[in-house]
């Protein structure tokens, strides 16, 4: 078991060097415990090509019309963008229209952000619609805002019935590059991520490995090809982030590299053990590590010791200080440069 007996540590030399890390971390306000969640991940504008250009069996948006016919139904460019700064879901959620770029950004309730295709012009009367997880959504108008409605269905993520309206919150802007550098957590898992390369290195006591980094640009977020699909969301600070796993054809996830990895193996700079607990908040499973809260995955449950475990009896890394872990023990010194 665990001890939750904190154990303030820092990164070895041989590990990374973080002088040369450009992202300045600092220690997050009080006012960031009102946050349910950290969120998030990369808001990254990134010139996408228009719905009509993918692909010719991807429906030119219809007309609206203003003699009362269907698609007056639908929203337009015109009613998208305003005064306010972006639009809030009723889960939690949150998306930002960018008709410049051809594109949104979308924020999970907790905390991945994706940037997706975005079908529609501001200068025509075109009904929106946006392109998630390889499928269509019309925008369909409400007396508050509106409504995702999937064209098709499917068993993977998706936003059908998800209710937006307009909101004064500000979408986090978190460059790709705040992953950049060492990562560790409570195991002593470790990740090396490199957003130049779009490339990450993988590190524990029982294997090393190294893989790619990648973005479809279908509103889900860049990922990871380590155990199936994993999706970073970080912290506002940029000082900790959480892996959420969904499989690949070739690989499922394993519970490893699960809970929270924090900057340079630095937990004890960028937690506050002493307060951390797991909370339930609206049915849903949280982690608070003093500073940050993280959801923790629907396939885990809390335990009587404290702790929260998957269904195979995993460990969600989380809850206190463990010891550095240096892979050069295991691998050599030269771990950290197995680029593929």
């Amino acid at each position: 078991m665990p001890s939750k007996a904190p154990i303030r540590s820092r990164v070895q030399t041989e590990l990374y060097n973080s002088d040369e890390r450009m992202l300045s971390h600092t220690k997050a306000t009080e006012s960031m415990k009102k946050i349910f969640i950290a969120a998030l991940l990369t808001c990254i504008p990134l010139a996408l090509a228009s719905c009509g250009e993918q692909n010719d069996d991807i429906p030119v948006p219809p007309e609206t019309t203003d003699d009362g016919g269907i698609y007056d139904e639908y929203m337009t460019a015109d009613d998208l963008v305003g005064d306010w700064s972006s639009w809030d879901g009723d889960n939690g959620s949150q998306i930002v229209f960018d008709f410049v770029n051809s594109e949104y950004t979308y924020r999970t309730w907790y905390g991945r952000i994706g940037t997706g295709a975005l079908c529609g012009s501001l200068e025509t009367e075109s009904a929106v619609q946006l392109e998630f997880d390889d499928f269509l959504y019309d925008l369909v108008r409400t007396e508050d805002g509106f409504t995702l409605h999937q064209n098709g269905q499917s068993a993977a993520e998706d936003l059908d019935g998800l209710f937006f309206k307009k909101s004064d919150d500000i979408m986090p802007d978190i460059p790709l590059s705040t992953l950049d550098g060492l990562w560790q957590n409570a195991l002593g898992e470790t990740l090396v991520i490199d957003t130049g390369r779009m490339e990450y290195i993988a590190a524990s006591r029982s294997g090393l490995s190294s893989g790619t980094i990648y973005d479809k640009h279908d509103g889900r977020g860049p990922y990871l090809f380590l155990n199936g699909f994993a999706y970073p969301r970080i912290s506002y600070d940029g000082s900790s982030l959480e892996l959420f796993f969904t499989p690949s054809e070739t690989q499922t996830p394993d519970g490893s590299f699960s809970g929270v990895f924090y900057t340079d193996a630095d937990a004890g700079l960028y937690s506050d053990i002493e307060k951390a607990e797991f909370t339930d908040i609206a049915g849903r499973l949280w982690y608070y590590d003093g500073v940050n809260y993280f959801a923790v995955p629907d396939d885990y449950t809390l335990d009587a010791d404290g702790y929260a475990y998957d269904e195979n009896g995993n460990i969600f890394a989380a809850g206190w200080i463990g010891d550095v872990y240096d892979p050069a023990e295991d691998y050599g010194d030269g771990w950290a440069d197995i680029w593929d």
